[in-house]
């Protein structure tokens, strides 16, 4: 008889690993507590409108690449439709002067020099660095705790990326900047990515541009919930079993194996192996109460560095915006005077225009979302007032329509849709720990951590998704289903395949 697993959680990462699990002849069932799959990989519709809240772009968008793999096994890749920006972002830094991070390396060099040819050895030493990552294709087709001496061996293909690790890993963007002896450079490159002041480390920026040189990530038409849609087909069309509100409370254990599930309902449910696509801290502390993690992962939790939570501000607005190009980030510029959103004052304001996807809006219309980062602290507490929080939205939606009608005159009264997701909007649907949709801070030290999927003393138990692939993000997601389900093949000592569609 075929072995059973039960996965908690039917965001990308639960319905990769049951998809792979399906693959591999083992019966699957997934629980979910939301009443649709995807986690925070989603999207909702409001007044005909339709809100991404995950889509800006997909690594593994084009055919031939590692992780397109995933996507072809996943089912999407037949059946998407991929659009390639030719802008990261559009940074409005001052006096209306824009400047544009293009994806193309070999225009956005030429674009920078033409702006700063005094910064000319500064920029070819960039965009070289970025071009040598153009032709590298990171390798993701097996977890490291069941890699060969041979697979080990054939990690010098990643000499390349190691040389470059070494090189700017501890560089951030901002301290990059600071090279540019061009002021309008200087200031227009800090602001890339996360802001004059922001942490986000050079090789993660360089890596980035080397998989958008390559037209390796794109958005996919119709954003999250199209590509949910694709890859829950093909969960059910593989046979597998997906449960919709049905919240997991506990995990049973019986001598410190897993051996099956309780939900709040308080019904029980058994299988040979449990995985947790859930969240981390949910998972080993309230289902699992504590007792299986040692020193290092009780500091993953005591000490996190997590992606900060956002409020998410999205307007249906009855217009197109032809006049903005399209942008992966979208359009960042200062503000007359600060606005203050969530207690914190706020200089710029940052709007993704979705002019890009006809899909999203009626003919003629336009999805707009201005997110800000934001503590999480803030929003519990108030949370605790249904009054004040619903107050605190409205007034937040009241100043961007109030900012954009400046910028864009007349907007307001084209405003036909507004609505405000904060971060204890994503721990309602998702129970991601403090609002974090990306888990684990993607930094020099996190990109180098291996965290294990297995817990300290328990057997047939796995993790998968962002809470032990650090940096989070979809394609992540697809990858750790495989791998985990390659972990369970190891143990079972069966051998791992795949199909596609």
């Amino acid at each position: 008889m075929d072995k059973s697993i039960i996965i908690i959680g039917g965001g990308l990462s639960g319905l990769a690993t049951g998809c792979y699990g399906q693959m591999n002849g083992y019966r699957t069932t997934i629980f979910e507590m939301h009443d649709k799959a995807g986690g925070v990989c989603t999207g909702w519709k409001r007044k005909g409108y339709t809100i991404d809240g995950a889509m800006n772009w997909l690594v593994g968008t084009k055919p031939g690449t590692n992780f397109y793999k995933f996507w072809e096994e996943l089912g999407a890749a037949q059946k998407w439709e991929v659009y390639n920006h030719d802008r990261y972002s559009n940074i409005e830094v001052e006096s209306g002067r824009i400047f544009s991070l293009y994806t193309d390396i070999d225009r956005l060099k030429q674009y920078m020099i033409d702006i700063a040819p005094e910064d000319k050895e500064v920029i070819e030493e960039f965009s070289r660095d970025v071009r040598k990552l153009t032709n590298f294709d990171m390798p993701v087709d097996k977890p490291p705790e069941i890699s060969s001496i041979l697979d080990k061996i054939k990690t010098v293909r990643m000499l390349p990326l190691v040389r470059l690790f070494n090189k700017w890993g501890k560089i951030t963007v901002s301290d990059f900047s600071r090279r540019f002896k061009n002021p309008f450079l200087r200031k227009a490159f800090g602001e890339a990515i996360g802001g004059e002041e922001s942490s986000f480390s050079m090789i993660l920026l360089i890596i980035m541009l080397a998989w958008f040189n390559q037209k390796n990530a794109g958005y996919v038409i119709g954003g999250a919930l199209a590509l949910v849609s694709y890859i829950q087909q093909r969960y059910l069309d593989l046979g597998g079993e997906l449960n919709l509100k049905a919240r997991v409370e506990k995990i049973l254990v019986e001598n410190d194996k897993a051996v099956g599930i309780r939900l709040t309902d308080g019904t029980e449910h058994r299988a040979d192996w449990v995985v947790s696509a859930a969240d981390g801290r949910t998972t080993i502390f309230d289902m699992l109460d504590g007792k299986y993690l040692d020193d290092t992962i009780r500091g993953y939790y005591d000490n996190p560095k997590l992606f900060s939570p956002l409020v998410y501000v999205a307007l249906g607005v009855a217009r197109k915006f032809d006049d903005i190009p399209p942008a992966t980030s979208g359009l960042l510029f200062p503000l007359d005077e600060p606005i203050t959103v969530a207690g914190k004052e706020r200089k710029k304001l940052g709007m993704l225009i979705y002019n890009f996807d006809p899909t999203l809006a009626p003919e003629g219309k336009t999805v707009v979302i201005v997110t800000f980062s934001t503590d999480y602290d803030y929003w519990e507490a108030l949370s605790k007032e249904p009054e004040r929080y619903r107050a605190e939205k409205e007034k937040i939606a009241d100043l961007v329509v109030d900012v954009l009608d400046k910028r864009f005159t007349g907007l307001a009264k084209h405003v036909e849709m507004r609505d405000v997701a904060t971060p204890m909007t994503w721990v309602r649907y998702t129970a991601n720990w403090r609002g974090s949709y990306e888990g684990w801070m993607m930094t020099e030290e996190s990109i180098r951590t291996q965290m294990s999927k297995a817990l300290p003393g328990l057997d047939n138990f796995y993790m998968a998704g962002q809470w032990v692939n650090p940096g989070g993000g979809m394609p992540t997601a697809a990858m750790s289903g495989s791998n985990t389900i390659q972990l369970i093949c190891h143990k079972d000592k069966k051998k791992f395949v795949t199909t596609t569609p």
